[in-house]
């Protein structure tokens, strides 16, 4: 009887084990089902998204190349694969740069939104956002590593339009003084002209006659010059700068071309705060707008303040330019950055003038700060880093 039971309960154990087995088989094939699944929408997603996604291994080789790689860059895949990334999409200007940045993700560093310059295959000039992500094995090694590259080479080319755009505004805002005081400097040659020819035998009157025309011909050719130097292209070139002394000649500028004429300028230059690294042009467009629209806030004449000092850290230079204008109210303070908004009559303004000042400040790495009170004035910091930190 003992023996019949032991047998009824094998059959039993192996019934149920072959259940099992048939579960645990059915349940793998559904995983795999579900892999194969996940891997086709992945591939899907990969394949035909609108951004460069690539991965390379260990070595920076490219071990997988999307169709948006092909339309970025100009190489196939058969072409990219088994190719290092940065050799294949970069020149000689940019390719340590691109070296440095591997280096950075294969110690398992991550990398979000890094504006580069890379190139395609006809060697034409690409302008990428780059991100990666350094892909771990069990034991934490980076063994590949994603890579997307989002091409902003139009948004760029739009950019500068819209740079051109507002370089345009401001050149017809300070040309148009600068007309009315040549006119007024050539009103005043004319008639010292004439006053020399009446007074040649004259040694002493036409001594003084003579130093009165050179210095108002000082003043048409420096105006030629500031016309000159709104007309340069905007590509950034970063260098060492004294921005007391952009601060200086731009403010100068301004008030000999009239456009601050009316106004009380005072100067509170820190001579102790150092260097920065920027582009000259740019930094100059900053603080034309800025001074131009502290103007136009004062229409019936006021105190524009300009102020430098070391920001409480002692790691950045910053520039105040203060008003006595109409203020701007609590409600929009948060809008006067954002493209093509203006509190400026029809025809007065393009609303890019603040929203260029802000992408030129990040440019620089820098950043700005806004005070206002309505009926007392504006205030407008700007900080850039300091080359060498005092």
């Amino acid at each position: 009887m003992q023996t019949g039971k032991k047998t009824t309960k094998t059959r039993e154990y192996a019934k149920n084990l072959k259940a099992i087995s048939k579960n645990l088989e059915q349940v793998v094939w559904e995983m795999i089902r579900d892999l194969r699944e996940s891997e086709q929408r992945y591939r899907s997603l990969v394949e035909f998204a609108a951004d460069a996604i690539i991965t390379m291994d260990a070595n920076r080789t490219i071990t997988s190349w999307n169709q948006a790689a092909q339309q970025i860059f100009g190489f196939t895949e058969d072409e990219a694969l088994g190719k290092k990334i940065d050799n294949l999409v970069t020149q000689k200007e940019v390719e340590q740069e691109a070296i440095q940045l591997s280096e950075r993700v294969l110690r398992g560093e991550s990398i979000r939104s890094f504006e580069a310059v890379r190139y395609s295959k006809t060697g034409e000039q690409k302008n990428v956002l780059l991100s990666a992500t350094p892909i771990l094995d069990a034991e934490g090694t980076v063994v590949e590593v994603s890579l997307m590259y989002k091409d902003i080479t139009e948004l760029k080319q739009a950019h500068e339009q819209l740079l051109q755009t507002e370089k345009q505004a401001t050149l017809g805002i300070i040309a148009g003084s600068i007309g009315h005081e040549l006119n007024n400097l050539v009103g005043g040659l004319l008639v010292h002209a004439k006053l020399l020819q009446q007074h040649y035998d004259k040694p002493e009157r036409v001594k003084e006659t003579v130093d009165v025309f050179l210095t108002n011909l000082e003043k048409v050719i420096l105006h030629g010059k500031n016309l000159l130097s709104l007309s340069r292209p905007t590509k950034p070139r970063f260098e060492p700068l004294d921005l007391n002394s952009v601060l200086e000649d731009v403010t100068d500028t301004l008030v000999l071309s009239g456009v601050l004429k009316h106004h009380r300028v005072v100067k509170d230059l820190n001579p102790m705060t150092g260097y920065i690294n920027g582009d000259r042009h740019l930094l100059e467009q900053v603080i034309r707008n800025l001074e131009i629209n502290s103007a136009h806030a004062m229409q019936n004449g006021g105190t524009l303040t300009i102020s430098t000092r070391l920001s409480e850290k002692g790691r950045h230079f910053e520039v105040a330019i203060s008003d006595t204008g109409a203020g701007i109210p609590i409600e929009i303070q948060d809008k006067i950055f954002q493209p093509f908004f203006t509190t400026k009559g029809e025809g007065q303004g393009t609303g890019l003038g603040l929203p260029i000042v802000k992408d030129i400040i990040e440019k620089h790495r820098g950043y700005l700060k806004l005070t206002s009170q309505v009926g007392k004035g504006t205030t407008v910091t700007v900080g850039i880093p300091l080359a060498k930190p005092l």
